[in-house]
């Protein structure tokens, strides 16, 4: 039961470190002005349902 304890604990390490840096981003300012988002989340807008075409060869 060692190997099964050891592996839990590196698993549960890493789920941890992962948590904390996803609250970290969560509560870090954005660093882009207002701008930059807003002209980010248009482009996004306009790419929703669009696919790219495929080249048939």
């Amino acid at each position: 039961m060692g190997l099964i304890d050891d592996t839990r604990k590196r698993r549960d390490s890493w789920i941890m470190r992962f948590e904390e840096m996803r609250q970290e981003e969560e509560y870090e300012p954005d660093k882009r002005g207002s701008e930059e988002v807003e002209k980010e989340i248009r482009e996004n807008c306009s790419k929703v349902g669009v696919f790219p075409e495929i080249d048939k060869d």
